[in-house]
């Protein structure tokens, strides 16, 4: 503890302003002035929201859509009116243009097949101990 400003004791745990200027006081000389409370602090833990997993598409996805048209002798013509997309997307789907994710939802629903994967799900290979890791071994890039 400190020394109170006001009477000198040895008991001066407070602040008070008295006339624009901040002291540290004792019990009995805090009420000279206006009392400055300590700011509380209110510690809260935040919770850190979890990141979605993105699945991506599969690299050869316009391979296994074609397959599966072909295993059900369907024409390009045939599938775009079953799906009621058009013949131009179907064409750019099997060529591997990007698809939407209502697109691949119904072609993974009429085909009953799965043309997207979750990055995580692939395992790491294992170095060695005495080999770093670096961002190659990390990072994929498509």
């Amino acid at each position: 503890m400190s020394e109170c400003e006001i009477c000198g004791s040895d008991k001066a745990n407070r602040k008070t302003r008295i006339d624009r200027a901040v002291l540290t006081v004792c019990e009995k000389c805090v009420s000279y002035g206006e009392e400055i409370r300590p700011i509380e602090v209110k510690i809260t833990k935040k919770s850190i929201p979890k990141l979605e997993t993105v699945d991506i598409l599969k690299p050869d996805f316009n391979i296994i859509i074609s397959n599966s048209r072909s295993k059900m002798n369907l024409k390009q013509e045939e599938l775009a009116k079953k799906l009621n997309e058009k013949l131009s997307t179907i064409k750019r789907v099997e060529e591997g243009w990007e698809l939407t994710p209502i697109l691949i939802s119904k072609l993974e629903k009429f085909f009953n097949i799965e043309l997207t994967e979750n990055p995580e799900d692939k395992k790491m290979e294992k170095k060695t101990s005495k080999e770093r890791l670096t961002i190659g071994d990390v990072v994929e890039i498509h």
